[in-house]
């Protein structure tokens, strides 16, 4: 059965650290594939800020094209309505595969706010990914708690903290600032060349 990693998010934009994740995972976990999911209409976020679904997916396309074992799917953008994560891996799930859904330290800290969580541990297995500012026992106490509430196995991803956020690009962007040392060449010129972020 093939292993497929699942690295979901707004992307908006992808940046480097996003590919050094997906990386590190398909590497460390021997995953077949990684798939790159943008979100349609997240259900967590407030989309005024969000760039265009399509303008996003261009972007993480232009991201992954030179690395082996990277795909991208417009399933969240193109169904109708929210977002949800269970809803995502029972699509996936069709193709017979043995699901990886990556997500960093902040969503497992949460994930019991999420709809049908029971149903997501059901339908994969949960690779958490550090990120700044969380304690590592917390996170390790709430690992347990999760593990053995849901009766399912959650891998911790263990990879460098690397401080670039989709925000702090919109914000440097905003002001002016240079956003070259963070984002793929050819996503930074698809920025430029079509004014995005820009205030």
């Amino acid at each position: 059965m093939k292993k497929v990693g699942i690295i979901g998010g707004t992307f908006n934009p992808i940046h480097l650290a996003h590919l050094y994740i997906a990386y590190e995972a398909k590497d460390k976990l021997s995953l077949d594939k990684v798939i790159f999911m943008p979100a349609g209409s997240p259900p967590h976020k407030d989309n005024k800020n969000i760039l265009r679904a399509s303008l996003r997916y261009e972007m993480v396309k232009k991201a992954i094209k030179d690395y082996e074992g990277f795909e991208i799917s417009d399933f969240e953008i193109m169904k109708n309505g929210l977002s949800y994560t269970h809803e995502t891996l029972e699509y996936l799930k069709k193709d017979d595969c043995q699901i990886y859904f990556i997500t960093g330290a902040d969503c497992l800290m949460d994930i019991e706010k999420w709809n049908n969580v029971k149903k997501i541990f059901s339908l994969c297995n949960l690779v958490v990914f550090s990120r700044p500012g969380y304690n590592e026992s917390v996170l390790s106490k709430e690992k347990i708690k999760i593990e053995e509430k849901y009766n399912t196995t959650i891998e911790f991803l263990d990879i460098m903290d690397l401080e670039i956020s989709s925000s702090m690009i919109r914000k440097r962007i905003e002001n002016g600032k240079s956003v070259s040392f963070f984002l793929p060449k050819e996503v930074l010129s698809f920025i430029e060349e079509n004014n995005l972020y820009e205030s």
